[in-house]
């Protein structure tokens, strides 16, 4: 699934597990529930979450330019784009090109303060949070944020402890970047939103 700029990411998260699991993700002669058992029981995100369960999945282009593929994993109950807000996710973005760790960390500021805008202390708080957090990443490489609510987020570089953040707002405002219902952002903003099942 490829597409570029404002709609990259809005149609990807729209159906279940079944209907995007692409084939590669299924073991020949596999049916449909034993391949998602199957790879909730191998998943590295298992330790975080209960029984992980992929919503979806797609790559995300920009400007022709494939930027990552993004994975969104949920817990056993279904996720609801009104109530992602109240569940543990993991949201995985391997990346199809390289990427220096402060660039990661000033877009996802910009993208947070446009969704609502931040005051300049907070702004650079957190610009400063996430610098410190973020490493550089290479073609291939992964980062997966896994959000607890009300809580914090954790952080996996190739799915191996990286960080957390403790502050509880900030957490869900860099998870919103994605998956914030409003689809006010403009065609130029490198992050847009996941449109999740509501039924």
């Amino acid at each position: 699934m490829t597409t570029s700029r404002r709609h990259a990411l809005t149609h990807i998260f729209k159906y279940g597990l079944a209907s995007t699991l692409p084939l590669s993700f299924m073991a020949h002669g596999q049916d449909k529930e034993s391949a998602s058992t199957s790879a909730a029981a191998q998943n590295p995100l298992q330790p975080h979450l209960n029984t992980p369960r992929l919503v979806g999945q797609g790559k995300y282009s920009y400007w022709g330019f494939d930027v990552y593929w993004a994975s969104l994993w949920s817990e056993d109950n279904p996720l609801r784009s009104d109530q992602w807000q109240t569940q543990r996710l993991a949201l995985e973005l391997r990346y199809l090109r390289d990427f220096d760790g402060k660039d990661i960390a000033k877009r996802s500021v910009d993208e947070m303060h446009k969704q609502s805008p931040l005051s300049p202390e907070t702004m650079n708080a957190w610009l400063k949070a996430l610098e410190a957090l973020f490493p550089n990443v290479l073609k291939g490489q992964s980062l997966t944020g896994i959000y607890v609510p009300n809580s914090s987020a954790q952080f996996l570089f190739n799915n191996k402890p990286l960080g957390k953040i403790a502050d509880a707002e900030l957490a869900k405002r860099f998870f919103a970047i994605w998956l914030s219902p409003q689809t006010s952002a403009p065609e130029s903003v490198s992050y847009t939103h996941l449109t999740l099942p509501t039924k």
